[in-house]
């Protein structure tokens, strides 16, 4: 689904640098995964969606982005409208925004959890240091144990501005699908140009490799392999409450399959 695009040589230059290994993510099987991304403002679609794309190429998912706001600056609400529209349409996303009100999103998210019944829903996790993100976290958890006993599905706790301590899933994000969010980024114009998150995307996820390599696994452990990646906080909620995962239940690094030429 997703091939080269403008930064493809570039990341390929990086990892040839640090002789490192780049792979691709390629279609495994298909599963039938549905998944809901939950993102604080247009644009965290794509930062944090690593996961999302990675399960949506390589076994067919169902990925729904929900914008919970627009961000702060409602003269930029418009713009930034049209700009989320255009990325979530590159990266094959459906599309959600969320109404003003923080009491209505609370019901209207409750409403689209039992409608579509999601399998995996990706959040910021509660101290991720940005107040929209922390709020969209805690609106999760407030959210899920209301949906009834039967409700269940497995939540993945991104982070972006604050470190999570807890996280348990160091994930490879291969190269096409790094290059597939930088590419998306840019149709976030108005961000990219007070802030250039899409060239500052691969240092991030560098870091995350440096850190992960030993948050995730032990002290001392090796470095793997690869050159980007993403942590996770991944949990199991069920019977109205979250659940640790034992660490057998996940790989604690999740490399891709195929290797790039």
């Amino acid at each position: 689904m997703f091939g080269e695009t403008d930064f493809t040589v570039i990341l390929q230059d990086i990892v040839t640098a640090l002789k490192l290994k780049s792979s691709l993510s390629a279609f495994q099987s298909t599963v039938p995964l549905k998944i809901i991304l939950l993102s604080p403002h247009p644009d965290d679609e794509v930062i944090s969606g690593a996961l999302a794309l990675r399960l949506m190429n390589e076994y067919k998912a169902e990925v729904k982005n929900i914008a919970v706001t627009l961000g702060s600056n409602k003269l930029r609400h418009t713009e930034r409208t049209k700009e989320l529209k255009n990325a979530c349409a590159y990266l094959h996303f459906e599309n959600t925004v969320l109404s003003e009100s923080w009491t209505k999103k609370e019901s209207e998210l409750k409403k689209i959890f039992k409608e579509y019944r999601p399998d995996l829903i990706i959040a910021p996790h509660t101290k991720d240091q940005h107040p929209t993100h922390i709020k969209t976290g805690e609106l999760l958890k407030k959210i899920l144990p209301n949906l009834g006993n039967k409700f269940s599905c497995v939540v993945a706790w991104s982070e972006f501005w604050g470190m999570n301590t807890k996280a348990n899933l160091l994930l490879e994000v291969p190269l096409n699908i790094i290059a597939a969010q930088m590419q998306a980024l840019t149709f976030h114009l108005g961000e990219v140009k007070r802030n250039p998150f899409h060239l500052r995307l691969p240092a991030w996820m560098m870091d995350n490799v440096r850190r992960g390599s030993e948050l995730v696994a032990s002290p001392g452990s090796a470095a793997p392999d690869f050159a980007f990646g993403v942590l996770y906080q991944v949990q199991h909620f069920s019977d109205g409450k979250f659940k640790s995962l034992k660490a057998s239940s996940i790989p604690l690094v999740m490399p891709a399959h195929q290797q790039s030429k």
